[in-house]
């Protein structure tokens, strides 16, 4: 009998245990960021390219709370999510890598980042972004 309770017992307490330990509340796409998660937030406009004021079409991207990431202009409009750690953002699409940004320096409204496509080339773009 009582190792039909322990068999009964076990898989319901292991059940509720995942269900509180994995609370949604929980979740950061910034855990183990380098960097304070509010600096980051918001809508970034880029400004310059390698030192050279940017001439095309508005370009921005925006970085929220909840994981999700938004961009337009020049490389595109689109939406997804990101997570970032270290000084490393990861930016995905449909679920699938669609840029990295390695952080040279972010504060309050300046953030100088290095851009690699998901293509994995070794071309990248330094970019000076301002925050709106």
């Amino acid at each position: 009998m009582k190792k039909f309770l322990f068999m009964a017992f076990f898989p319901m307490m292991m059940l509720m245990i995942t269900l509180t330990s994995c609370s949604k509340d929980d979740y950061s796409p910034l855990d183990g960021f380098d960097y304070p998660a509010e600096t980051l937030y918001g809508t970034w406009k880029i400004i310059k390219v390698g030192g050279i004021s940017w001439p095309y079409k508005t370009t921005t991207a925006t970085f929220n709370s909840d994981g999700s990431y938004s961009g337009k202009g020049y490389f595109g409009n689109g939406n997804g999510t990101y997570t970032a750690k270290g000084k490393t953002i990861n930016c995905y699409v449909s679920g699938k890598l669609y840029c990295t940004y390695e952080v040279q320096s972010l504060s309050g409204t300046t953030a100088v980042l290095k851009m690699a496509s998901d293509d994995n080339s070794s071309t990248s773009l330094t970019l000076t972004c301002e925050k709106q």
